[in-house]
């Protein structure tokens, strides 16, 4: 409950939003860690998601290098909100089309959001970090974008058409 309470009261959960704007939170165990997430974004009329905000709060137990936790929390949801937006695979013809970073498309710098990250002092084992941040930032957009819209996503990667124009 620590890490929820923590990200909740940085992320300003509660405080108004302007319209087509939400937030989401993702809880979970992860690797002997425990991760709140919170994401904030809009969505605008054509189904476009603009990412405004991350908020994470971890508690890995004793946190042996906190600069770590910070960098994989900074890193790892921009690479699970990548996936969660643009993380589609296509095939033609029976094959695959995506064969490197090269032909798959990955958040832009200008796309980024904001991203702090929250470490609890606890005296516990240490837990891990390495993909923490990665399986937080989906669920959370899920979220954000159910609220900011009204619209219940069953899959991913996002269905633009889907969030299109829906407001809640």
């Amino acid at each position: 409950m620590a890490a929820l309470n923590l990200a909740t009261e940085k992320s300003g959960w509660g405080e108004a939003l302007p319209g087509r704007v939400g937030r989401g939170v993702c809880l979970q165990p992860s690797f002997a860690s425990f991760i709140a997430t919170v994401v904030e974004a809009e969505v605008d009329e054509v189904g476009e998601v603009h990412l405004r905000r991350v908020t994470s709060a971890v508690d890995t137990g004793i946190a042996v290098n906190p600069d770590t936790i910070k960098a994989q929390l900074e890193g790892g949801p921009i690479f699970g909100l990548t996936a969660a937006l643009y993380g589609e695979i296509t095939l033609d013809k029976g094959r695959v089309q995506q064969s490197n970073f090269n032909d798959y498309r990955m958040l832009r710098i200008d796309q980024a959001p904001k991203i702090d990250v929250h470490v609890i002092k606890s005296g516990e084992p240490p837990g891990g970090i390495g993909e923490t941040g990665s399986t937080a930032g989906p669920p959370a957009l899920r979220n954000a974008i159910y609220a900011a819209t009204g619209v219940a996503l069953r899959r991913l990667p996002i269905d633009r058409k889907l969030i299109a124009g829906k407001k809640a």
